[in-house]
């Protein structure tokens, strides 16, 4: 693989999709690619891919199975293979999340973009996890709920959903999208006090799906709702 030294290595200037794979097919390819290349606008980087560009790639690959991480800047187009660590994962169990200390800017553009100046995130998560946790989760700096690390997060009240609004600081994630469309859901300010008010809670992104919530630093949600499943 021949990778060109751009602003995307020195700056972090480039763009991201992690996509799942499932029996050869890139699942909600359509949708990513229309993602990235709206950031790809955004950032002045003008690359394209097609979603018949996607195919011919996975056609090539012996695994039919995986996550698919396409890496787009300036001068450089990348497609990396891993494995989904969520096809491992128990989803009996519940996700237990607790908070990071870092705030998202809402005023920054690279809290809405998938961008290559990614790690705090990962950090963040890594932290927890040697906690015990699954995932983090980020507040901005007015004290409203954005999301987390790797994720999105919804909650349910009745029968109604909610979830953090765009603008509080947070990208917009597919599944976060496909939920909205199936269901009607409430894009809201959420505040720590909150937290206790909702009766259940979950979290999407590409490769988990929907994964329900169990605990949120203390506080505890109720899991058994076959009615919201995706």
């Amino acid at each position: 693989m021949k990778i060109i030294l751009d602003d995307a290595f020195l700056f972090g200037a480039g763009v991201f999709e992690t996509i799942k794979v499932e029996k050869g097919r890139a699942i909600f390819c359509e949708e990513h690619l229309k993602r990235l290349h709206q950031s790809l606008e955004f950032f002045g980087i003008s690359q394209k891919i097609s979603e018949e560009e996607v195919q011919e790639y996975l056609d090539k690959q012996e695994e039919k199975d995986f996550a698919l991480k396409i890496v787009v800047s300036s001068k450089n187009i990348l497609y990396l293979k891993r494995e989904n660590p969520y096809l491992s994962q128990n989803r009996e169990k519940g996700l237990r999340l607790c908070f990071s200390k870092v705030l998202r800017n809402s005023t920054s553009a690279m809290v809405y973009h998938k961008t290559t100046q990614y790690y705090e995130n990962l950090l963040e998560k890594k932290k927890v996890k040697e906690c015990g946790y699954d995932e983090v989760l980020f507040w901005n700096e007015r004290g409203e709920l954005t999301e987390g690390a790797v994720s999105n997060i919804f909650f349910i009240k009745g029968e109604k959903l909610y979830t953090p609004a765009v603008s509080c600081g947070l990208l917009a994630g597919i599944m976060r999208a496909k939920v909205m469309e199936r269901y009607t859901v409430e894009e809201k300010i959420i505040r720590k006090e909150d937290l206790e008010t909702f009766d259940a809670c979950f979290m999407t992104n590409s490769l988990m799906g929907m994964f329900w919530v169990k605990e949120i630093e203390g506080v505890f949600y109720d899991n058994n709702r076959e009615n919201f499943m995706l």
